[in-house]
């Protein structure tokens, strides 16, 4: 196996021990995960060769950053809020999302909107968690908002590529959500 379909198994494994271990009193972490968790399942097929369905990959990863951590980062910032705690209002805004990045992304054409969609969340968990010095969701977005800049910036070293970086990162930034999800449930 390369090093992209292994840093894409990584990061679904982490993503789904999330969404049906510690994330699961959270629809929307919930989700989120599961978005995320199936793009890299998807990833993983792609980069081994095993099933390339690039398109099927590119689509669910763009639900996964505008639809999936639109969701982390309200679930992170207002934990108690509808949206994090109501399975009918996490799928409100996930549909909302959804049709949103299908209209902008797709549509429309607008490449960045997925990008932006991410980087926004990724600042808005740390920015958040600062404030609160919730130094669990700290992690989470310091993790994300290293892992989206450096692919961004399209930082290689030895045989990982952009792409590794993201998943590593994405694949931390699950480890210490699960993580915060076992400490907030724990407190309840």
């Amino acid at each position: 196996m390369n090093w992209q379909a292994g840093g894409d198994g990584l990061l679904a494994l982490a993503a789904f021990w999330v969404a049906l271990g510690p994330g699961r009193r959270l629809p929307a972490v919930q989700l989120a995960c599961l978005l995320l968790g199936s793009a890299a399942v998807l990833g993983t097929l792609r980069f081994s060769g095993v099933l390339p369905l690039p398109q099927l990959h590119q689509f669910v990863s763009l639900l996964g950053a505008g639809v999936g951590l639109p969701l982390l980062a309200l679930s992170l910032g207002a934990p108690a809020g509808a949206v994090a705690t109501q399975r009918r209002y996490t799928w409100i805004f996930a549909v909302i999302a959804a049709v949103l990045c299908v209209l902008l992304g797709v549509v429309a054409g607008i490449k960045l909107w997925s990008s932006v969609c991410a980087f926004a969340s990724a600042l808005a968990i740390a920015a958040v968690a600062a404030r609160r010095r919730d130094l669990l969701a700290l992690g989470v977005g310091i993790c994300m908002v290293l892992a989206l800049a450096t692919f961004a910036a399209q930082v290689s070293a030895g045989p990982l590529r952009p792409g590794e970086f993201l998943h590593i990162g994405l694949a931390l930034a699950m480890l210490l959500l699960g993580r915060w999800a076992t400490v907030r449930h724990s407190r309840s």
